[in-house]
C-alpha cells in the first residue's frame, strides 16, 4: 500500500511538472531572445557521460550574445588533450564561430552554436522548449560529452 501511494505522488509530480506553459507573450519574448541569440539559461541539473547525474547547487549558467558564448559550466568526465593545469574547461567567453536554428517537433527549437577555446572545438547544442526549459548539449574534440538542464531567462 506505502508503494502505490508513493508511486502515486512521483506520478502527479511527473505530470504536474510536464503541463507547466508559458503566456502566449512569454513565449513571443522567449522566441525573441532565441531568434536574437540574446538569453541566459540557468543551469541546475548536469548528466555527464559515465557518470550519475547531478543536481547543480551553486550558479551556473550559459549567457547567449548577437556573437559570443559565455560559458560558467562545470564539467564532469574524462578529458583527453587538455592545457597543463586542466585549463578552464567549460568556463569562458569565445566569440561564436558559427550558429544555426531549426524548429523539431512542434514545440522544440534547436539552437547549434560552434567556439573554439583553449585549442578545442566545442559545440553548444540548445533544445529550447515552449514552457522555458533548456537542455544543453556540450560536445568537445578533446572531452567526453555532457549534458546541463536548466530554464532560459532574459
Amino acid at each position: 500500500m506505502k508503494k502505490i501511494f508513493l508511486m502515486t505522488i512521483v506520478l502527479m509530480a511527473l505530470v504536474g511538472c510536464g503541463t507547466t506553459r508559458l503566456t502566449t507573450q512569454q513565449r513571443q519574448a522567449m522566441e525573441q531572445m532565441v531568434a536574437n541569440r540574446g538569453f541566459t539559461v540557468d543551469v541546475d541539473y548536469c548528466m555527464p557521460m559515465a557518470m550519475p547525474a547531478k543536481s547543480l547547487t551553486s550558479e551556473y549558467s550559459v549567457r547567449l550574445s548577437p556573437d559570443t558564448l559565455h560559458s560558467a559550466l562545470p564539467y564532469f568526465g574524462r578529458a583527453y588533450n587538455v592545457p597543463y593545469g586542466g585549463g578552464t574547461g567549460l568556463n569562458f567567453d569565445a566569440p561564436i564561430e558559427e550558429a544555426s536554428s531549426l524548429t523539431r517537433k512542434g514545440d522544440e527549437r534547436l539552437l547549434t552554436v560552434s567556439v573554439s577555446h583553449e585549442g578545442d572545438k566545442l559545440v553548444y547544442y540548445f533544445h529550447i522548449f515552449d514552457n522555458g526549459k533548456v537542455n544543453i548539449d556540450v560536445l568537445s574534440r578533446e572531452r567526453d560529452k555532457i549534458s546541463f538542464s536548466g530554464r532560459i531567462r532574459n
